[in-house]
């Protein structure tokens, strides 16, 4: 009894010593090149979800045991392990400019080394956002995707983009991928709302308004592997933006305001006069604070900002208000919490364009004020006088938007190699548009004769999207001998609501606001709710650290289709071989130190417009009473479109990756293709939705970076990017006739067999020695919108870790566009050096083809100069003081008569396909020039 009872005080006593030797452990982490400490580096007990991120001079500290190991662990630097013996550590990190080390989330749910993955994640990290910060997230995007094209249509604020990779997959579906916010899927649409304002071709677009206050770093992952994961709406790939989470330290301010100025680009312009017209300098004024700090247990995140433009022209100004947190706390030794919250206002005007008789820059462009290089400042003052300032005063198109997001996640460290992940969020956008068509607005551009009364009109459209994001996952990292797994199982779920209303009213008296001071309201509104979920399995296998296998499954439902569709399955499987580990490798070939192949095949989908399956009747007004005609006809065979993707690559580094090189080739080839296309007239059916296509698009993708210098005082570090698209083809319709998805009766854009998706189609002119047109080739394939070449440039210049340069930029060569503008001249009379004055006569049906141009282009986007003043001279003041400049759009190469970029952005349903290609009446983005002060309080 005596023995029992003295082994039992000794595990006492043992237990108590064991507890007592936790103490505090602090260090300071470094470049281990430079020696400057790192900020923002994850600190862990290794086997547990404890531990602390480091200061923004590198700093830490955490309570740990001396037989606990920490691990060290940051984006771009090699993760490195170090036992908490001693209280007092200096880590000092490797960089890893481009190692296959680096962990990401979008591959796998749970962070994940990309070495193990066979697909490709590009990344941009909070270096370069910070060096080339941007209002909106496709300006954000434009240029530092290697893989994907950003291409901004307007410079109005708030409109769409077409952003793609890998050419077109579906002929009706958008080409913009999947977008989570902190793991919340946002509302991506990127088209106008089934009910919207008619503005022309400056759509609107909920991708402008996404905040992307206190972005930390933002993942792209292409191709049907990625679909696993995120689901049936993933063909187009996925973009995941992460926010700044804080670190353990003191409390830390601070404070940024960037002032400058916003000018119209001029050099698309065919008479320079329309901008001493038009084109004004605005102010460009934006203010943010921010505060972060925490302990090893809590750790927090807030910033806000007020930002104004007052835009390059009349009628173009906008506000902005955004306010973001983020807040992580270790409820206990298993569980971690982390939410976010987002809120942004936004406001802004814009005018009418491309489309539209109503716009001011389109109509002084293509000459419906006469020949602008011909009259001297007298005329042009008297048409500004006489024309553009009543209309810019008394033109109203106003839009509003509200967007509220939250994201709650937990994450359990249940054991050492079991780790389970539930997340909740919601992303809330409100709308507004509002437009106002004074009388002496209609009088002013001749719709209407002087002293007419009560001809307005007032519209307004109001559109509420609820998104709701639930996801959980599990996964068990596991280890026998020489196999390493990791196991993923975990299930997602999506509910969007979408509601929108429309109010017209005519006969408005001037001064109105409301439509309840119209002669005659009518309205309409449109509804929409739609979830879709999904469960899915995937295995990553390793041996020995070089060789990886990746399997997963996914299964698929939609609420709107029901028994109709029933689940859909989506598999992938992939290997990644890290030939650079082998020995061999690096005794026989040393400066080889990145050498990797990876391959996959995976399927992804996309779902039909909701309830497209269904027939249906629909009711319309008749005589006073209510009558009745049919509406969709209804295919109860609709399914989703499925996109199987083969891929194959290797990623090569030399000499320590001073020099890194990443080359893919693909295949991807959708069956069952969406085609709104109409039967053979015998039939006596309309148009109806049928899976009856098949689509082909084949390419290679190629991203490298040169370490040019890399020097404690001097860094040199250049990147570039090449995209090849070699095929992009309908490769069958189904026996159905080619049938337009856009443009004009006389060129339009088309789909056809043996054809690209939207391949411009028209009659060719032959012309004589003497201008005669000889002969016009009727229905004549005359190019593709989409680019067969495209890429991206980048430099990045750093002095003494002080002076920092950065620039990028992209291009395009292989498409084509309508400069739809030089039509309208040519309508109004103006000299046309493509037409020979012996064919102006000619019918402009037959003259189609001379106004299709080649769309070739290369842009810089961002030129920005950084300096950090000496903390010598700031530091009885401030903790830091940072100066800087920058440039958007300086300079703009490019083979057409017009903006080959603007090029147009419209669709013909919501959430439509876009594929450009007719420039028409719309400003191209404008140039900015912004000063910058960053305080560190």
């Amino acid at each position: 009894m005596k023995k029992t009872l003295f082994l039992m005080m000794l595990v006492l006593v043992n237990a108590s010593m064991a507890l007592a030797q936790t103490r505090t452990v602090r260090g300071k982490i470094r470049d281990a090149q430079t020696g400057d400490g790192i900020p923002g580096v994850t600190v862990t007990i290794k086997g547990s979800s404890s531990g602390t991120l480091s200061g923004g001079d590198g700093t830490f500290k955490l309570d740990a045991s001396p037989q606990d190991v920490l691990v060290f662990s940051s984006i771009g630097f090699v993760t490195q392990e170090q036992s908490a013996a001693s209280t007092e550590l200096d880590i000092r990190l490797v960089t890893s400019r481009r190692e296959l080390s680096e962990i990401v989330v979008t591959g796998q749910g749970i962070g994940v080394e990309k070495r193990r993955l066979s697909t490709t994640v590009e990344t941009i990290s909070a270096k370069d956002i910070k060096a080339a910060p941007a209002g909106q997230l496709d300006q954000l995007l434009a240029g530092k995707l290697p893989g994907a094209q950003i291409r901004l249509n307007s410079g109005q604020p708030g409109t769409a983009s077409l952003i793609r990779s890998r050419g077109i997959v579906s002929a009706y579906s958008s080409t913009t991928p999947v977008i989570y916010v902190d793991g919340v899927r946002v509302d991506n649409l990127n088209t106008a709302p089934a009910l919207s304002l008619e503005t022309g071709g400056a759509q609107s677009s909920a991708i402008a308004d996404i905040p992307i206050e206190n972005i930390e770093r933002v993942e792209f992952i292409k191709g049907g592997a990625a679909t696993t994961l995120y689901g049936s709406d993933a063909a187009n790939g996925v973009l995941q933006i992460f926010t700044k989470k804080g670190s353990a330290m003191r409390p830390e301010l601070d404070f940024e305001v960037k002032l400058g100025g916003t000018k119209g680009t001029e050099d698309y312009l065919h008479f320079k006069e329309t901008a001493d017209v038009l084109f004004r300098t605005g102010l460009y004024q934006n203010y943010r604070i921010g505060l972060s700090g925490g302990s090893d247990r809590v750790t927090y995140s807030f910033s806000g900002s007020f930002g104004q433009d007052d835009g390059f022209r009349p009628a173009n100004q906008q506000k902005r208000y955004n306010f973001r947190s983020t807040v992580s706390a270790k409820v206990n030794k298993i569980l971690t919490y982390t939410g976010s919250l987002g809120f942004s206002a936004n406001q802004f005007f814009r005018d009418q364009n491309a489309n539209s008789s109503y716009g001011v820059f389109g109509n002084l462009e293509t000459g419906a004020y006469g020949e602008l290089n011909k009259f001297n400042k007298t005329k042009l003052d008297s048409i500004k006088r006489a024309i553009i300032d009543p209309i810019m005063a008394n033109v109203y198109q106003r839009e509003t938007v509200h967007r509220f997001q939250t994201s709650q996640a937990f994450t359990a460290q249940i054991l050492e190699n079991l780790t389970a992940k539930a997340s909740f969020g919601i992303d809330y956008r409100s709308s507004e548009q509002l437009g106002i068509f004074t009388n002496r607005y209609l009088i002013a551009l001749g719709a209407v004769p002087p002293g007419t009364d009560n001809q307005g009109s007032i519209d307004v459209f109001n559109r509420n999207f609820l998104g709701l994001t639930g996801d959980f996952n599990i996964q068990h990292k596991g280890r026998a001998n020489d196999f390493s797994f990791i196991s993923t199982l975990g299930g997602q779920a999506f509910r969007n609501i979408d509601k929108q209303n429309a109010l017209h009213g005519v006969n408005v008296v001037d001064g109105s606001r409301s439509v309840n001071n119209s002669g005659k309201t009518t309205a309409e509104d449109y509804e929409l709710t739609v979830t879709n979920y999904g469960f899915y399995v995937a295995e990553n296998i390793g041996f020995k650290d070089k060789l990886f296998l990746e399997m997963g499954l996914r299964m698929d439902a939609n609420s709107a289709f029901g028994d109709n569709i029933g689940n859909q399955f989506y598999p992938k499987i992939g290997m990644s071989y890290d030939l650079a580990a082998e020995n061999f490798i690096a005794n026989s070939l040393p400066v080889v130190s990145q050498l990797r192949f990876r391959a996959n095949y995976g399927k992804a989908g996309l779902f039909p417009p909701p309830f497209s399956h269904q027939r249906t009747i629909t009711g319309r007004p008749f005589l006073a009473g209510a009558g009745f005609s049919l509406g969709q006809p209804g295919n109860t065979d609709l399914e989703p479109e499925k996109v199987a993707t083969v891929e194959g690559g290797l990623d090569l580094g030399f000499l320590n990756n001073r020099f890194t090189l990443s080359a893919t080739y693909y295949q991807a080839k959708t069956e069952g293709a969406l085609f709104n296309a109409p039967y053979t007239p015998s039939a006596g059916l309309i148009t109806q939705l049928r899976n009856i296509g098949a689509i082909s698009n084949k390419g290679w993708e190629f991203a490298s970076v040169l370490t040019v210098l890399d020097k404690k005082d001097f860094s040199l570090r250049l990147n570039a990017s090449y995209n090849l698209l070699s095929e992009s083809v309908v490769t069958s319709n189904g026996g159905t006739p080619q049938f337009s998805i856009g443009g004009f009766t006389f060129l339009g854009s088309f789909v056809d067999v043996n054809k690209p998706v939207g391949f411009l189609k028209g009659n060719r002119p032959t012309f004589d020695k003497d201008g005669k047109m000889t002969s016009s080739e009727a229905n004549a394939n005359l190019g593709s919108p989409i680019p067969k070449h495209s890429g991206s440039v980048g430099l990045s210049f750093t002095f003494k870790q002080r002076l920092t340069l950065y620039a990028n930029g992209d291009y395009q060569s292989g498409a084509y566009g309508v400069n739809v503008d030089e039509v309208l001249r040519f309508f109004n009379g103006l000299s046309d050096d493509r037409i020979p004055e012996a064919s102006r006569d000619e019918s402009f049906f037959d003259l189609a083809g001379v106004w299709v141009e080649k769309t070739n282009y290369f842009k810089v986007r961002n030129i920005s100069l950084n300096y950090q003043v000496p903390e010598k001279y700031v530091d009885r003041v401030f903790k830091g003081l940072e100066v800087g400049f920058m440039i958007t759009n300086p300079i703009n190469i490019y083979s057409s008569k017009f903006d080959p970029e603007v090029t147009g952005s419209g669709a013909n349903i919501q959430n439509g396909l876009t594929v450009g290609g007719f420039g028409f009446g719309t400003e191209s983005s404008p140039r900015q020039f912004i000063g910058t002060l960053r305080v560190k309080l």
